[in-house]
């Protein structure tokens, strides 16, 4: 067994550390903190693409990692697994704190207090979600959701005297705690009917799902209790329709940087976790939770574009918009239950095992191009603030003649999150809506999934056509022309690369 596997996550820890020491000399310095934390998010970054066999050594034939070609398997040790599905959620999670680390020099004020605990904070926060993606066990998945939660928790109340960001803190944390318990009560129910906690191998539910209905019927309703307090606590995680009504007010009242992170981050580690329970541990019960995940990701799509249409707040819009993007991912997990429907022996298996194959890469895909359209967006939104202009709809009036930079790279990113061609958002739609459509044919459900997708992302096109027409066709109100600060060009240089990976 090769621990080297976990050496990004070693590094960040370390940085995280080193930060916080440095922290107490270098108090007149910020700029220090800063040039390591960028070097240690690029550390780990190159480390991760070279286990994936995207790195210039490995195309040179120095591979110093077991991977890509099989997975590394620590499910007896620590209850984890590596493999290319976990290092790609990975360079997600390193990605965004990357955009944020950049944007954060001009965002973050030098006299600011707290600046090195803000780094080690957001450190521990990716270590966390990267441990979620390597889970291979629902217990250690949970303590891994716990430890990016509390991270996040007094990350997003980093300036304590801002009264918004307390009330968002407590906000977050309370509705955090009670999605913990929640998801750790399903644990239990599932717990009590398979013994087990580990993901795949104890927790294949073929002998459980033979029994459900015939020898052993009282099986059925703690499984299904299980799934209700799962779906409930993961949810609240994701900020799915119900579950969402903490969202718009705490990425709201935390600093811009940290919504960034939230929205682009902190919410794809709960995709990760619905992978892994849902399509793994409860995979062969897919019965009791399809249909019901369904109508969760219908419903979460067409409240969030409605309620967007009417909001004035940017960061609010931003934070409806994600939510509802949060319901086209979970067309993915719905389709991805073909695979439960049929064994390998089975004549039709290799045409489901496509299909959900390919809905599962859709999904996965939308996560990327989301999470870097998202972090786009919240950073220009930053970048906004810190030159003086504000973040509600009438701030921008006009925008396009005093930043003409930021606006553009905010249409780019706003078209792509509509889908738009030629921007990554409309590949990554159409990917997963098609997968959908393919799998009609087995179920009806599949194609009201594809149906809903296509007409909200028609409909969320009005709102973010909106704030584009405020930018480009509204004169502003005021003759007073706000200029980018100096900390406004540091923090909207991150930009251009952005806009060249969503290109």
């Amino acid at each position: 067994m090769s621990y080297a596997v976990f050496f990004p996550e070693i590094v960040l820890i370390f940085g995280a550390l080193l930060i916080l020491i440095l922290g107490f000399f270098t108090k007149r310095r910020p700029e220090v903190l800063w040039a390591i934390a960028l070097v240690t998010i690029v550390l780990a970054i190159v480390a991760t693409l070279d286990m994936m066999g995207l790195s210039i050594t490995h195309a040179l034939g120095f591979d110093f990692w077991p991977l890509p070609q099989t997975s590394v398997d620590f499910r007896d040790q620590l209850k984890m697994q590596i493999d290319l599905f976990a290092l790609f959620f990975h360079v997600v999670f390193l990605f965004v704190a990357l955009l944020v680390v950049i944007a954060s020099r001009g965002f973050i004020v030098k006299n600011e207090p707290h600046q090195a605990e803000y780094y080690c904070l957001m450190f521990f926060a990716v270590t966390g979600m990267m441990f979620v993606a390597a889970a291979s066990d629902l217990i250690v998945l949970f303590l891994a959701f716990e430890t990016s939660s509390l991270s996040t928790f007094a990350l997003t109340a980093f300036r304590k005297k801002d009264k918004r960001a307390s009330e968002a803190s407590m906000k977050f944390f309370i509705i955090g705690a009670i999605s913990s318990a929640l998801i750790l009560f399903g644990i239990s129910f599932i717990y009590g009917v398979t013994g087990s906690t580990t993901v795949g191998a104890t927790m294949d539910l073929v002998g459980v799902k033979s029994s459900l209905g015939s020898a052993v019927p009282s099986l059925e309703p703690p499984i299904i209790v299980g799934i209700v307090f799962l779906l409930a606590g993961f949810g609240f995680k994701v900020a799915v329709v119900p579950f969402h009504m903490w969202a718009p007010d705490v990425y709201e009242g935390s600093p811009t940087t940290i919504s960034a992170f939230l929205a682009a981050g902190s919410k794809k580690v709960g995709i990760v976790a619905l992978f892994k329970v849902f399509l793994v541990a409860l995979l062969f019960v897919h019965a009791d939770w399809m249909i019901a995940l369904a109508i969760l990701a219908i419903v979460t799509q067409t409240v969030a574009n409605i309620i967007a249409i009417s909001q004035k707040s940017i960061k609010r819009m931003l934070a409806y918009s994600s939510i509802a993007h949060a319901g086209y991912i979970l067309i993915a997990i719905v389709v991805g239950s073909l695979l439960g429907t049929t064994t390998s022996s089975q004549p039709d298996f290799p045409g489901k095992l496509d299909v959900a194959s390919y809905s599962l890469a859709g999904g996965m895909y939308h996560v990327l191009t989301h999470a870097i359209m998202t972090a786009g967006a919240f950073l220009i939104v930053a970048a906004t603030v810190t030159a003086k202009v504000g973040d509600t709809f009438e701030d921008y009036r006009g925008l396009a003649k005093r930043l003409p930079f930021l606006s553009l790279s905010m249409t780019i990113f706003l078209l792509s999150l509509a889908g738009i061609p030629p921007f990554g958002g409309f590949f990554s739609k159409f990917v997963l809506f098609s997968s959908a459509v393919s799998a009609g044919s087995y179920n009806i459900w599949f194609i009201i999934l594809a149906i809903s997708g296509v007409l909200n992302s028609a409909l969320s096109l009005y709102y973010y056509a909106r704030l584009i027409w405020f930018m480009y066709i509204l004169e502003p109100e005021r003759k007073e022309v706000p200029k980018a600060s100096g900390s406004a060009k540091i923090l909207s240089a991150g930009t251009p690369g952005t806009c060249s990976l969503i290109l």
